[in-house]
């Protein structure tokens, strides 16, 4: 027999002057950067057990006289992290383009400190940091500039250069460091608010953080704001960073992750997907469907506004652009304007109508916190609008009773209903499926995954790519998902999983029958007589 299995998983700073402060207290790492109007490249000492020169690459904004600024004048400090392509010159630039937006004059570049970390990799050779060509393996990195594999960066993982140190620095130390340096009163007395925030892979690189992340005692508000990532799946890196806490259960985490308070914002137009493994889809066909799962999974909350923890949930009109996404009124409050006097102030969710229940943990209480119009009319059968349902293999419903230009959502729980179908679902469109039970690997999803108009009526919505729009008489019902039976009839047990022959010789070598009408029960009534039967 031949079987496939498939598994998926869901799976204290030295007291010194700001000239040579924290940030300007690394080398000078040798970089081909662009540069950054408002802004300049600075090295970051970044400490370790075994080593005291290390340096991370950094942009950090000058104040409005164009010099580095005055401390004592800052309110307000912004860790932007950049995304896949290792950007960290175009997000600062965009920070501060936002930061120049803001309505309030005292919100300025004297007041705001922006940061925005380069967390290189080895594609970044002569470019992020110097590299010497036929050394030994790992050798060519010359200087002391932190470098991470790949984009482990993003899940926490280790240092990969310097090849003379210890490679126990995580991603996630750097920014526990950078908050501890920002949060040291001596140096930043007037700070009211640290903002740890990113955009795309950053933005997973955020709620990662936040989900693991323990700074230490840290006298100064902390928000994570998570901007639009393409997986909330958390990815299993070489690290040292957090594992006690991981070991301790999902239960610790997510206590942990609620001690926070998380910013999500979602660009409501942000229907992509840029997943290079298949986990993410565990969670969702794109960006969009994976976050909502995401705060069903991870309820956000707010019991208390003014508290260190309480969440919020934006919705955004844009894309997957983060310039955009900063520069929204949503943007602006969450990364310059919330709590900015240190009094705990901040604005309410953005985005009305909501887009499903439990996505507006601060609601404003002068707009409709209800979800999305959705369809509230009857049909034939008395079928009733149930949701956006997953369609894929197997599928949701097997029966596609017409495909055609004249599809609307009459005509198809009509034909459902002379069927004596208690549900039908419209997909694509033009297609209508009709069943009176889904299969088992049915999910719902949210509504705006539903958003093709149908080709009858372009007014109604008739599902999406792999999408259902559903209508059923009563809940719909799903089916179990498959499984082994220990005994078929009263002389067949389970033995197990076994690998067909090779060699053109097959495991069981007596008679076969195949079909579509093969059942456990119909081999074993075949086979009566042998000593063992299989299906495959």
């Amino acid at each position: 027999m031949r079987f496939t299995t498939a598994f998926a998983a869901f799976s204290a700073v030295a007291l010194i002057s700001p000239s040579n402060a924290q940030q300007y207290a690394g080398d000078i790492i040798q970089n081909t950067l662009p540069g950054v109007p408002g802004a300049e490249i600075a090295y970051w000492k970044i400490k370790d057990t075994k080593s005291s020169n290390l340096t991370l690459i950094n942009y950090h904004n000058y104040g409005k006289n164009g010099k580095r600024q005055d401390t004592n004048k800052v309110k307000r400090a912004v860790v932007i992290i950049h995304g896949l392509n290792r950007d960290p010159g175009t997000y600062q630039s965009n920070m501060l383009s936002a930061l120049a937006q803001v309505p309030l004059s005292e919100i300025n570049t004297d007041s705001v400190a922006i940061v925005a970390p380069y967390f290189s990799n080895g594609a970044d050779k002569n470019i992020g940091y110097p590299w010497v060509e036929g050394l030994k393996p790992a050798q060519g990195s010359i200087s002391n500039a932190l470098v991470w594999p790949g984009s482990q960066w993003s899940g926490g993982g280790n240092n990969q250069y310097p090849w003379t140190s210890s490679k126990n620095i995580s991603s996630y130390t750097v920014l526990d460091q950078m908050i501890q340096y920002f949060d040291n009163k001596t140096m930043y007395p007037n700070l009211n608010q640290i903002v740890i925030a990113g955009h795309s892979l950053g933005g997973q690189t955020v709620q990662r953080y936040a989900a693991i992340g323990q700074p230490g005692n840290v006298q100064t508000p902390v928000s994570y704001w998570v901007g639009n990532p393409n997986s909330l799946n958390f990815t299993q890196y070489p690290m040292t960073y957090g594992v006690s806490l991981v070991a301790s259960g999902r239960a610790n985490i997510l206590a942990n992750f609620n001690s926070k308070a998380v910013n999500w914002a979602r660009g409501t137009q942000d229907l992509g997907d840029d997943s290079s493994s298949c986990a993410p889809f565990t969670a969702g066909a794109n960006r969009n469907e994976r976050f909502f799962n995401f705060i069903k999974a991870f309820p956000v909350s707010c019991a208390d506004s003014t508290s260190s923890n309480c969440d919020t949930v934006d919705f955004v009109n844009a894309g997957h652009d983060g310039g955009a996404m900063f520069a929204s009124a949503a943007g602006q409050a969450r990364l310059f304007i919330d709590n900015w006097s240190g009094n705990g102030s901040r604005a309410y969710d953005y985005g009305y109508p909501r887009q499903q229940v439990g996505d507006d943990p601060f609601p404003n209480p002068g707009l409709n916190g209800s979800s999305s119009a959705i369809n509230n009319n009857t049909y034939a059968g008395n079928m009733t609008y149930q949701g956006c349902w997953s369609d894929q293999s197997i599928r949701t419903l097997s029966n596609m009773t017409y495909q055609g230009s004249a599809n609307t959502i009459e005509s198809c729980t009509a034909a459902c209903d002379s069927g004596n179908n208690t549900i039908a679902g419209l997909e694509s469109g033009n297609q209508c499926y009709c069943g009176s039970r889904l299969g088992y690997m049915a999910q719902p999803v949210i509504d705006s995954s539903c958003a093709s108009p149908c080709t009858g009526n372009a007014s109604e919505i008739c599902g999406g790519g792999n999408r259902l729009s559903l209508f059923s008489n009563g809940s719909p019902i799903v089916n179990a998902a498959p499984g082994t039976p220990e005994v078929i009839g009263s002389d067949w047990y389970y033995s197990n999983c076994y690998t067909e022959g090779s060699g053109g010789a097959r495991a069981l070598a007596g008679k076969g029958a195949s079909g579509n009408f093969m059942t456990l029960e119909y081999c074993a009534s075949f086979c009566k007589g042998y000593q063992y039967f299989g299906t495959e």
